[in-house]
């Protein structure tokens, strides 16, 4: 037998035309620089057929031969900076700068695919299982799934619901929560980057696709950009990408599955805005669910929705405004076509020679006026300095506005005191835009404008290092405080992990010991003290939760085995924050793992601690810091604890069986007193039969019965004759049996129980 290079199947060696997937080996044509089908990479990862390519990387089927399993491998090679010849594995490196900008993209692509490695199986994420650098390149190892992509139900002309909507991209929110916090952008989200596999499961693949590149001078950006789904800052070479970048692209996903329209091209957008409310094209939609949509669609990353996190905060919510974009000149009037093609055709030209599409020239491209009166950016000033320019402001204008502090902890002394950043008004406000188009721009920024005044309260976030709020310290777990205040986490008397307390995360923050308190987690948490501040030097010593748990990269099947053959596994404690390491010796599974109640009669093919059920599949990952949601209560495994004797009478049968919610029906012969011929087993809830079962279930148990025996009568005893007077009496020749000769057929031992 050998494997198909095209799907992974075992097929017989003399066949050369796959009968499962059609692939045939003999007339493979494919590019000379991807790797030959067959070849082994990292000593155990096979590689076959190619996948997709991308201009940066090459995704091929492969096969891990020592868990016998399908996978994805991802190979790095950039075009415009490397290349194979045909038949060998290493690559060719093109020298000068291009070697430079290989290996930087080399290493984002292998840290990045190391840091989601260590999420293990975020929901609507691809997992990663492993990172090898070969071949002068480097490879990761993902799942291999089996479905469809969205761009593919999308195609046959599916529409979805808003409610199938919402559901469907909250999965993909959740995943896109877990990667932005370790500095990832996907930037390549559309359909065809979405699976949903067979098991119902929305997945987002192939991340990084431009993110690797390093220059403004790639060739092959502009190709890669999915048009309708890229905001606008991915086609400026300048552009700052983050959290909303991602947010976009979902956010136009979205649009697409309710209305099956692409949305609008961002940079045409940004000329001329075209896209329209999903309820004015007949989508049946609540209000505030549109809003959450359109707010995150917004063309500039200024007043879009800036996180994944409130994305999908406000797309459960049922009251999120609007918020109102700043009216730009460029709206007022149509463009025509051919301006419309200009900006196509400078598509390309804005990756190859960095063109700005926004610096040119005249007010009917969206230039600000000269006379616009924009408010300028503290960031880095003092709040001495940010009052003093909004009195000058006021004085200049005849505006009332004021000033407010907060406060956020940063543990760089030379930043202390100085304006982190504006918290209600974003960057580059437009207070003339405020004035001409007043209930807009008020609605969102609480500004309020009378007979052309400006009233209301510009609010700036100020660093110090003194002391944080409760709000700031609830956002953290403890890992995370020691890392933001420099707190020592190597003094086991400081840094203390409370092992006793079950269900947490590795971590989790229990509570703050200071000089004259000890602050919980439920204090830090509670309505009402979000204002209240602990000081940094008083803080004696942090308690975090770190019960030691259970992780296994692939389970095993148990199933057959007994409790006592069970092998011992190793417990593990999280080194770091994403990095865990073995806590000690092996150690048997926890009992709370396996339910041990289930009984089951003699005759079955279980014996006590027989294992006959696994609520996970063998071969998963479970990982008991975050999966317990995949055992059934709580429970991997299932174990018979007791075999019930079935032998003798019906009335020692019943006194084995005394439960509460036990019906016992007597068939046969319906006299308990006979022998038990055969048991049935119903569970009442189900009306299924069951060979095993526990005493608080609703059973019926029917018994057959043997039949009663019949008693035939005795014949009258025949008379003797007298014995004559003259002889003496002889003894009877006939003597009872001994007593220990007797035999009685109808006892049976009433506690018998089968091991």
């Amino acid at each position: 037998m050998k494997l198909c290079m095209g799907c992974m199947n075992q097929i017989d060696d003399n066949v050369f035309t796959c009968p499962l997937c059609g692939f045939n080996e003999t007339e493979l044509k494919q590019e000379s620089y991807y790797l030959t089908p067959g070849t082994v990479m990292g000593g155990k990862y096979i590689i076959g057929k190619v996948l997709s390519y991308g201009g940066h990387t090459i995704s091929y089927l492969g096969y891990d031969a020592e868990k016998n399993k399908k996978v994805v491998v991802k190979e790095y090679l950039p075009s415009d900076f490397s290349t194979r010849s045909e038949g060998e594995t290493e690559i060719t490196i093109y020298s000068g700068d291009a070697r430079e900008q290989f290996e930087q993209g080399l290493t984002n692509f292998l840290n990045e695919a190391n840091r989601i490695q260590q999420l293990g199986r975020p929901e609507g994420i691809a997992q990663v299982y492993d990172c090898v650098a070969e071949n002068d390149t480097g490879y990761v190892i993902s799942e291999y799934l089996e479905g469809q992509t969205l761009k593919e139900i999308l195609d046959s002309g599916k529409k979805y619901t808003s409610e199938e909507a919402k559901e469907f991209i909250i999965s993909i929110l959740k995943g896109l929560s877990k990667v932005h916090p370790l500095d990832i952008i996907h930037c390549d989200i559309a359909p065809e980057t979405i699976m949903v596999t067979d098991s119902g499961e929305i997945k987002l693949l192939d991340f990084g696709a431009t993110r690797y590149v390093t220059t403004a001078n790639s060739k092959s950006l502009a190709i890669i950009l999915k048009q309708g789904y890229a905001p606008e800052e991915q086609y400026r070479s300048r552009g700052v990408r983050g959290p909303w970048t991602d947010v976009y692209a979902v956010a136009a996903v979205m649009y697409r599955m309710l209305t099956g329209v692409v949305p609008q091209e961002s940079v045409e957008r940004a000329l001329t805005d075209e896209v329209k409310d999903p309820s004015k094209m007949g989508v049946s939609i609540p209000e505030s669910m549109e809003n959450a949509l359109m707010n995150a669609l917004n063309v500039y990353k200024e007043e879009r929705t800036p996180s994944a996190e409130v994305f999908l905060k406000e797309l459960t919510s049922t009251s999120v405004k609007r918020i109102k974009v700043k009216k730009r000149k460029n709206e007022t009037g149509k463009f025509p076509i051919w301006a419309k093609g200009l900006v196509a055709c400078l598509l390309l030209a804005v990756v190859v020679g960095g063109v700005a599409l926004f610096k040119m020239s005249g007010d009917e491209n969206g230039e600000l006026a000269s006379n616009d009166i924009i408010l300028q950016s503290m960031e880095t000033k003092t709040f001495e300095e940010a009052k003093n320019y909004i009195e000058e402001l006021n004085e200049e204008n005849g505006w009332h506005l004021d000033v407010s502090a907060s406060y956020v902890y940063t543990n760089d002394e030379s930043q202390n005191g100085k304006i982190s950043g504006q918290v209600n008004i974003p960057d580059s406000f437009n207070f003339t835009s405020l004035i001409n188009d007043t209930e807009a721009v008020q609605d969102s920024y609480g500004l309020t404008v009378v007979d052309g005044a400006v009233s209301g309260t510009i609010a700036y976030e100020i660093y110090r290092n003194d002391a944080m709020y409760y709000s700031e310290i609830s956002k953290l777990n403890a890992y995370t405080l020691t890392e933001k205040i420099g707190f020592d986490r190597n003094n086991a008397a400081k840094f203390v992990g409370d092992k006793e307390t079950p269900n947490k995360n590795y971590f989790d923050l229990a509570e703050i010991v200071t000089t004259n308190e000890t602050v919980t987690v439920e204090d830090i948490k509670a309505e009402g003290n979000a204002q209240k501040e602990i000081r940094i030097a008083d803080i004696e010593k942090i308690v975090y939760y770190a019960s030691e748990f259970f992780y296994w990269e692939e389970l095993d099947n148990f199933v057959g085995m007994t409790v006592n053959e069970l092998p011992n596994y190793q417990i593990w404690k999280m080194a770091n924050e994403k990095d865990m390491e073995l806590a000690g010796e092996k150690s048997l599974l926890e009992t709370t793992l396996i339910d041990q109640s289930y009984l089951t009669l003699d005759g079955s093919k279980y014996k006590k601690g027989y294992i006959f059920e696994q609520t996970v599949a063998a071969g998963e990952t479970l990982d008991l810091r975050s999966d317990m949601d995949k055992l059934k209560d709580g429970v991997l495994l299932h174990a018979i604890d007791q075999v019930i004797s079935s032998s003798g009478t019906g009335y020692q049968l019943k006194d084995r069986v005394g439960w509460a919610n036990t019906t016992i029906v007597w068939g046969g012969s319906g006299d308990p007193s006979q022998k038990v011929l055969g048991v049935k087993v119903v569970n009442n809830d189900t009306g299924e039969e069951v060979s095993v079962f526990k005493k608080t279930d609703n059973l019926t148990i029917t018994v057959t019965l043997q039949k009663k025996p019949v008693v035939k009568k005795k014949a009258p005893a025949k008379q003797q004759t007298p014995a004559q007077p003259s002889q003496p009496s002889q003894p009877s020749q006939q003597t009872a049996p001994p007593e220990s000769n007797k035999q009685d057929t109808s006892t049976i031992d009433e506690n018998r129980v089968a091991d």
